[in-house]
């Protein structure tokens, strides 16, 4: 079968409203690999959306996801989610969405997979640390960062950062070079903005704020940061990522026994799912059971009403209005995969409760702290030290400045260095690409000796 037998069968089955591989906007790159550029051995077997999936899959970005924390750290057992497992859970989910929606399953599932690559080791503490870090928010007695902002950090643009700048496939460019439809969901699967907690109160009540970030670094033309979007398929993992969020984290707290029965019996959601399945709250015991029978209907239940509320309101869209992706107008501008407005708020408090449970715990507190003090020493030592710097990180900056790494003359640009916005990005991306391992380990360099 050639590509246009591919383009055709693609067609065929998939409905009006999905993004098709042929989109002149969707399938564009930041690099025409026609031009100068080897194309894939085999492109022509594959479409552009499978290709991308292709590449995320086999980049090492994807491979390091399964040594990054999810909720809880990799060392309280063998079954807690990692950022890898959610990753595939978050997949399935917007497969799901997609296929009976009728969109394109293979851009969804290229979004989904590449749509936590930039996430950092420890979770998202160490998302909040390399961010307050690099954004004038948090003071340190060994550096003067806090005299500046420095743009930020949030893992949905950090994805891009990785894909775009970071990973290495071909001298011809840098990056993975997907396409835009990719790229696009990618960045708005979640806010643009990110979430800093003030402070855990005695309460249990998390207060948090909403703060902006900036990547100078990234090519964001034709990408609209506060709208959804652009294509359904990317608001379907968008969707994905919250259920998966919600239910996971539900039941590796009931696993780890910081979440019970008594704790959520009241939940609303909880309570709705359970009496339209017949059950019994006092037949359920706190065991094996319980714990997947409570996640397999929480799943389907979401599921089932994001497909649903989406299917009705797009059926209610003027044929004429459904759009081809011709241009950067001709593309969706509104949020309309979602849950039905009763389900969205039964599922916003339960997550809710949920964040405040494990957040407080003492399991996730002491992890947390761990892991911003590792993170902050990390970035103290290179930040004061850029020797300590492995050759093929100082190399990606001193390449772009059309020099060659000369280690004798670092500690005489070292007040230079410290004011360049260019090698503080170069640090969190450094960072933030660690696996929770590679961090510690890197840390106990650093800092521990080794003369016993």
């Amino acid at each position: 079968m050639n590509y246009k037998e591919l383009l055709k069968r693609e067609k065929d089955y998939l409905s009006q409203y999905a993004a098709k591989s042929d989109a002149p906007i969707l399938i564009k790159r930041q690099v025409d690999e026609r031009e100068g550029c080897s194309a894939d051995e085999n492109a022509e077997l594959r479409l552009p959306f499978q290709r991308d999936r292709d590449r995320i899959i086999h980049s090492r970005a994807f491979r390091r996801l399964m040594h990054k924390t999810q909720i809880f750290n990799a060392n309280l057992g063998d079954h807690y989610r990692n950022r890898l497992t959610h990753t595939m859970e978050v997949s399935q989910i917007a497969r799901s969405i997609s296929k009976y929606l009728g969109l394109n399953d293979e851009l969804t599932e290229a979004i989904a997979l590449g749509h936590d690559l930039g996430h950092t080791p420890f979770g998202h503490v160490g998302e909040r640390t390399l961010h307050l870090l690099i954004s004038g928010n948090l003071g340190n007695s060994t550096n003067n960062l806090n005299e500046f902002n420095y743009g930020g950090f949030k893992h949905n643009f950090q994805s891009l950062q990785i894909i775009d700048n970071l990973e290495k496939r071909t001298s011809k460019y840098h990056g993975l070079n997907l396409s835009l439809g990719v790229r696009e969901g990618i960045l708005k699967h979640t806010d643009s903005k990110i979430r800093i907690p003030r402070e855990v109160m005695r309460t249990n009540k998390l207060e948090s704020t909403k703060v902006e970030v900036n990547y100078s670094t990234l090519d964001l033309e034709n990408i609209k940061i506060d709208k959804p979007s652009f294509t359904l398929e990317g608001q379907v993992v968008g969707i994905a990522d919250e259920i998966a969020q919600c239910t996971h984290d539900l039941e590796d707290g009931i696993r780890a026994k910081i979440i019970t029965k008594e704790m959520i019996m009241d939940d609303k959601l909880i309570n709705l799912i359970i009496d339209n399945k017949g059950i019994n709250w006092n037949d359920l015991k706190e065991t094996v059971d319980y714990r997947n029978i409570l996640i397999k209907f929480m799943v389907g239940d979401l599921i089932s009403d994001v497909c649903t509320t989406t299917k009705d309101r797009l059926a209610k869209i003027d044929p004429k209005k459904i759009p081809n992706f011709t241009n950067y107008d001709d593309v969706y501008h509104d949020q309309l995969v979602d849950f039905s407005e009763g389900k969205k708020e039964l599922h916003k408090n339960l997550s809710n409760l949920i964040t405040q449970l494990v957040i407080a715990s003492q399991e996730v507190t002491k992890s947390d702290l761990k892991a911003e003090f590792i993170i902050k020493k990390l970035f103290d030592g290179y930040y004061n030290h850029p020797q300590q710097l492995p050759d093929y990180i100082l190399n990606r900056y001193y390449k772009k400045k059309g020099k060659s790494v000369d280690r004798l003359k670092i500690e005489d640009n070292i007040h230079e260095l410290k004011k360049d916005p260019e090698f503080i990005r170069l640090i969190c991306d450094h960072i933030g690409s660690m696996t929770d391992q590679y961090a510690a380990r890197e840390y106990k360099k650093l800092y521990e000796p080794e003369y016993y």
